[in-house]
């Protein structure tokens, strides 16, 4: 599965941040939290995920001494990371889809 950087990047998550920011009402609270910011949260923690793996390998060509494994279990992570985010978005437009075709 090929993602391009820029799915998390830029616009996005500024996109989020002010979303999140204008949805102080109840609509968008559950009984735990509020689900926009634990949404942001985790989307920031992927680009987090991402950065630090593409740093990693940077570095790694740059001729730094990082160990290989490090980076292999780096890039794991984001790409765990980045493969659930995905599913999340795919569920949620699933369901957006469902709530959009119901009959009144």
């Amino acid at each position: 599965m090929k993602v391009s950087e820029g799915f998390l990047l830029g616009n996005n998550i500024s996109s989020i941040e002010n979303s999140s920011s204008n949805a102080s009402n109840s609509l968008y609270r559950t009984e735990e939290g509020n689900f926009l910011e634990d949404l942001k949260t985790f989307v920031l923690s992927v680009d987090k995920e991402l950065k630090k793996s593409k740093e990693l390998k940077e570095e790694f060509i740059s001729g730094k001494d990082i160990p290989l494994y490090q980076i292999s279990v780096q890039s794991q992570k984001a790409k765990i990371s980045l493969e659930l985010l995905v599913k999340i978005r795919d569920e949620l437009l699933k369901a957006y889809k469902e709530v959009i075709s119901m009959q009144v």
